[in-house]
């Protein structure tokens, strides 16, 4: 069973061994558990919907999870653990695409792309006044430092701006020459004029950023978040960009997805 569709060439190596089955994208607990009772699934694979126990428990044949992606946060490992029902991640298909996608966000605050495309679009023409920010020689504020945050830091070495790095089980012999490893969060946000975040959701990221480290910030820095969205207190958040504590947001994910106003 697998909960989104997936690359062709993956279809293709999957049919040969066994019967595929889609759940459908975002499926909810109970219609995945469903699914699984009712083919007697041997396998799942999840990209965005989420296995709690009642949908580990529900196929007495399943024999393996796999994460379409990285990050463990939407699995119940310790039901699946229980049931010795092994949990696998991608842990390299898509950290240079999530590299590249923050890239292509802080690109778009620095230059107000989204902005500016809504303006002409309503019949402005802001050329004349408006005046964009280079990221050249800016503060880089890296939250983790695993494949996507090292994957960051190559693509903005070009851009020669200052990496400041916050990941506490990054070991000093991992820190690559010209990154500055801080001890402490709020020596990061304090510092740097772009916060990004590239840590896993766990209990103990869970709001890691909220209204006291947004408060912390610089009132010209941004923050990106292509991590998941509860690493984040939104309404922090929404509070933080509308009293002006922080200039923009580059947001990929979000707290509850898809988000209920769109």
């Amino acid at each position: 069973i697998t909960g989104d569709s997936i690359a062709p060439e993956a279809m293709e190596i999957l049919s040969k061994k066994c019967q595929v089955q889609f759940a459908g994208s975002y499926p909810q607990p109970a219609l995945l558990a469903e699914k699984l009772r009712q083919e007697k699934a041997h396998a799942l694979i999840l990209r965005t919907g989420k296995a709690p126990a009642e949908v580990i428990q529900a196929s007495p044949n399943l024999k393996v999870i796999s994460k379409h992606g990285i990050g463990v946060d939407t699995i119940d490992v310790k039901t699946a653990t229980e049931l010795k029902i092994p949990v696998l991640v991608a842990s390299s298909a898509n950290y240079q695409s999530v590299a590249e996608h923050t890239l292509g966000l802080m690109l778009s605050l620095a230059k107000d792309i989204p902005w500016l495309d809504s303006r002409i679009r309503q019949g402005f023409w802001d050329k004349t006044q408006y005046r964009g920010v280079e990221v050249y020689g800016k503060i880089l504020g890296l939250i983790g430092f695993g494949r996507i945050g090292r994957r960051v830091y190559e693509l903005v070495m070009p851009l020669q701006m200052r990496v400041l790095v916050f990941d506490p089980f990054l070991s000093e012999e991992k820190v690559p020459p010209g990154i500055t490893r801080v001890q402490h969060l709020e020596e990061l946000l304090r510092s740097a004029d772009v916060v990004s975040l590239h840590c896993p959701l766990t209990e103990q990221t869970r709001h890691l950023i909220g209204k006291k480290e947004l408060r912390m910030m610089k009132k010209r820095a941004w923050l990106i978040n292509t991590a998941r969205g509860e690493v984040v207190e939104e309404k922090a958040l929404i509070e933080a960009l509308k009293g002006g504590w922080i200039a923009a947001a580059g947001i990929d994910t979000f707290q509850k997805e898809p988000p209920e106003d769109l």
